[in-house]
Protein backbone atom coordinates (compact mmCIF):
# COMPACT_ATOMS: atom_id res chain seq x y z
CA UNK A 1 0.00 0.00 0.00
CA UNK A 2 1.26 3.37 -0.77
CA UNK A 3 1.81 6.58 1.22
CA UNK A 4 -1.00 8.21 -0.46
CA UNK A 5 -3.36 5.53 0.35
CA UNK A 6 -2.49 4.90 3.75
CA UNK A 7 -2.80 8.79 4.49
CA UNK A 8 -6.19 8.21 2.35
CA UNK A 9 -7.44 5.32 4.66
CA UNK A 10 -5.78 7.27 8.02
CA UNK A 11 -7.95 10.30 7.11
CA UNK A 12 -11.30 8.64 6.33
CA UNK A 13 -11.24 6.61 9.61
CA UNK A 14 -10.37 9.89 11.59
CA UNK A 15 -13.34 11.18 9.90
CA UNK A 16 -15.63 7.97 10.24
CA UNK A 17 -14.36 8.03 13.88
CA UNK A 18 -15.48 12.18 14.67
CA UNK A 19 -18.83 11.52 13.33
CA UNK A 20 -19.36 8.82 15.82
CA UNK A 21 -18.00 10.69 18.74
CA UNK A 22 -20.36 13.61 17.48
CA UNK A 23 -23.17 11.17 17.11
CA UNK A 24 -22.45 9.29 20.64
CA UNK A 25 -21.78 12.33 22.57
CA UNK A 26 -23.04 15.82 21.24
CA UNK A 27 -26.03 15.49 18.93
CA UNK A 28 -29.37 16.62 20.56
CA UNK A 29 -31.65 14.29 20.89
CA UNK A 30 -35.32 15.38 20.46
CA UNK A 31 -36.81 11.80 20.66
CA UNK A 32 -38.96 11.02 17.99
CA UNK A 33 -37.40 12.13 14.25
CA UNK A 34 -40.96 11.76 12.59
CA UNK A 35 -44.49 11.76 14.52
CA UNK A 36 -47.18 10.88 12.11
CA UNK A 37 -50.25 13.00 12.35
CA UNK A 38 -52.20 11.16 14.77
CA UNK A 39 -53.92 14.53 16.89
CA UNK A 40 -57.08 14.46 15.44
CA UNK A 41 -58.87 14.84 11.71
CA UNK A 42 -61.11 17.33 9.68
CA UNK A 43 -63.86 16.50 7.31
CA UNK A 44 -65.25 18.94 4.77
CA UNK A 45 -69.04 19.46 3.79
CA UNK A 46 -70.26 17.58 6.69
CA UNK A 47 -74.22 16.70 6.56
CA UNK A 48 -74.54 14.71 10.33
CA UNK A 49 -78.21 13.71 11.06
CA UNK A 50 -78.69 12.00 14.91
CA UNK A 51 -81.92 10.01 15.20
CA UNK A 52 -83.52 9.23 18.44
CA UNK A 53 -84.34 5.41 19.63
CA UNK A 54 -87.09 4.72 16.72
CA UNK A 55 -85.44 5.91 14.36
CA UNK A 56 -86.55 9.09 13.76
CA UNK A 57 -84.16 12.50 12.92
CA UNK A 58 -83.59 14.52 16.10
CA UNK A 59 -80.59 16.64 15.18
CA UNK A 60 -78.50 17.93 11.56
CA UNK A 61 -75.70 19.65 11.40
CA UNK A 62 -74.84 20.98 8.18
CA UNK A 63 -71.02 22.56 7.82
CA UNK A 64 -68.63 23.17 5.21
CA UNK A 65 -65.71 22.17 8.24
CA UNK A 66 -65.61 20.18 11.03
CA UNK A 67 -62.16 19.19 12.34
CA UNK A 68 -62.16 16.76 16.32
CA UNK A 69 -59.23 16.92 18.19
CA UNK A 70 -57.93 13.85 20.03
CA UNK A 71 -56.64 15.30 23.21
CA UNK A 72 -59.21 16.65 24.20
CA UNK A 73 -62.20 15.40 22.53
CA UNK A 74 -63.87 18.50 21.50
CA UNK A 75 -65.01 18.98 17.75
CA UNK A 76 -65.14 22.49 16.25
CA UNK A 77 -67.34 22.95 14.15
CA UNK A 78 -67.12 26.07 11.56
CA UNK A 79 -70.35 27.74 10.85
CA UNK A 80 -73.05 25.33 11.18
CA UNK A 81 -76.74 25.46 10.05
CA UNK A 82 -78.08 22.91 12.87
CA UNK A 83 -81.62 21.71 13.01
CA UNK A 84 -83.09 20.89 16.04
CA UNK A 85 -86.15 18.63 15.55
CA UNK A 86 -89.61 18.58 17.91
CA UNK A 87 -92.51 17.53 18.31
CA UNK A 88 -94.16 20.34 16.42
CA UNK A 89 -91.72 22.46 15.50
CA UNK A 90 -88.07 23.01 13.64
CA UNK A 91 -85.72 25.23 15.47
CA UNK A 92 -83.19 26.18 12.77
CA UNK A 93 -79.15 27.75 14.68
CA UNK A 94 -76.62 29.31 12.90
CA UNK A 95 -73.11 30.51 14.10
CA UNK A 96 -69.61 31.36 12.82
CA UNK A 97 -69.01 28.23 15.05
CA UNK A 98 -69.87 25.35 17.43
CA UNK A 99 -68.48 23.28 20.00
CA UNK A 100 -69.16 19.40 20.56
CA UNK A 101 -67.68 17.62 23.38
CA UNK A 102 -67.84 13.84 22.53
CA UNK A 103 -69.61 11.46 24.88
CA UNK A 104 -72.21 14.41 25.86
CA UNK A 105 -75.07 15.55 24.28
CA UNK A 106 -73.84 19.54 24.73
CA UNK A 107 -73.49 21.96 21.49
CA UNK A 108 -72.30 25.03 22.44
CA UNK A 109 -72.15 28.43 20.74
CA UNK A 110 -69.59 30.76 21.84
CA UNK A 111 -69.91 33.52 19.52
CA UNK A 112 -73.55 35.03 17.99
CA UNK A 113 -75.80 32.75 17.22
CA UNK A 114 -79.25 33.08 15.53
CA UNK A 115 -82.10 30.64 16.25
CA UNK A 116 -84.99 30.61 14.04
CA UNK A 117 -88.94 28.80 14.39
CA UNK A 118 -89.57 27.05 10.97
CA UNK A 119 -93.40 26.69 11.85
CA UNK A 120 -95.74 30.14 12.89
CA UNK A 121 -95.48 31.66 14.85
CA UNK A 122 -91.96 32.67 13.97
CA UNK A 123 -89.63 33.50 16.65
CA UNK A 124 -86.26 34.21 16.17
CA UNK A 125 -83.91 34.18 19.20
CA UNK A 126 -80.18 36.10 18.80
CA UNK A 127 -77.75 35.53 21.92
CA UNK A 128 -74.34 34.12 21.78
CA UNK A 129 -72.11 31.55 24.43
CA UNK A 130 -75.42 29.39 23.68
CA UNK A 131 -75.42 25.90 25.47
CA UNK A 132 -77.79 23.17 24.35
CA UNK A 133 -78.27 19.75 25.82
CA UNK A 134 -79.72 17.88 22.66
CA UNK A 135 -81.26 15.56 25.01
CA UNK A 136 -83.41 17.25 26.54
CA UNK A 137 -83.98 20.34 23.56
CA UNK A 138 -83.18 22.67 26.33
CA UNK A 139 -80.40 25.48 26.13
CA UNK A 140 -78.87 28.19 28.45
CA UNK A 141 -76.85 31.57 27.61
CA UNK A 142 -75.62 34.13 30.18
CA UNK A 143 -75.11 36.61 27.89
CA UNK A 144 -77.48 39.09 26.46
CA UNK A 145 -80.25 37.80 24.68
CA UNK A 146 -83.20 39.17 22.25
CA UNK A 147 -86.09 37.51 21.21
CA UNK A 148 -88.70 38.61 18.44
CA UNK A 149 -91.73 37.38 16.97
CA UNK A 150 -94.55 39.27 15.39
CA UNK A 151 -96.57 40.66 18.39
CA UNK A 152 -93.47 41.99 20.06
CA UNK A 153 -89.88 41.54 21.46
CA UNK A 154 -88.29 41.12 24.57
CA UNK A 155 -84.28 41.13 25.62
CA UNK A 156 -82.30 40.79 28.52
CA UNK A 157 -79.45 38.99 30.15
CA UNK A 158 -79.16 35.02 30.76
CA UNK A 159 -82.46 32.79 29.52
CA UNK A 160 -83.18 29.32 30.01
CA UNK A 161 -84.77 27.67 26.57
CA UNK A 162 -87.09 24.81 26.45
CA UNK A 163 -87.46 24.22 22.41
CA UNK A 164 -89.84 21.44 23.14
CA UNK A 165 -92.25 23.52 24.62
CA UNK A 166 -91.71 27.04 23.08
CA UNK A 167 -90.98 28.61 26.30
CA UNK A 168 -88.01 30.78 27.11
CA UNK A 169 -87.07 32.19 30.19
CA UNK A 170 -84.97 35.26 30.54
CA UNK A 171 -83.41 35.84 33.72
CA UNK A 172 -82.30 39.76 34.28
CA UNK A 173 -82.62 42.91 33.08
CA UNK A 174 -85.92 42.08 31.42
CA UNK A 175 -87.15 44.10 28.64
CA UNK A 176 -90.43 43.58 26.68
CA UNK A 177 -92.88 45.24 24.34
CA UNK A 178 -96.07 43.77 22.92
CA UNK A 179 -98.62 44.81 20.36
CA UNK A 180 -102.23 44.37 21.73
CA UNK A 181 -104.83 42.04 20.19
Amino acid sequence: MSFKNKQLFLLLFFALLSVGVYQGFFRENTGIDYEPFTKGYALTNVEMQSTDDSGQIVTQIHAPNMTHYLDNEQTVIEQPTVHLFTVDNTWQLQSPTALYQRNTEYLYFPDRVTVVSQQAPLVTIESSQLSIDLSTKEGSTPAAISFNQPAGMMQGVGAHILFNSKQIEILNNVYAEFEPH
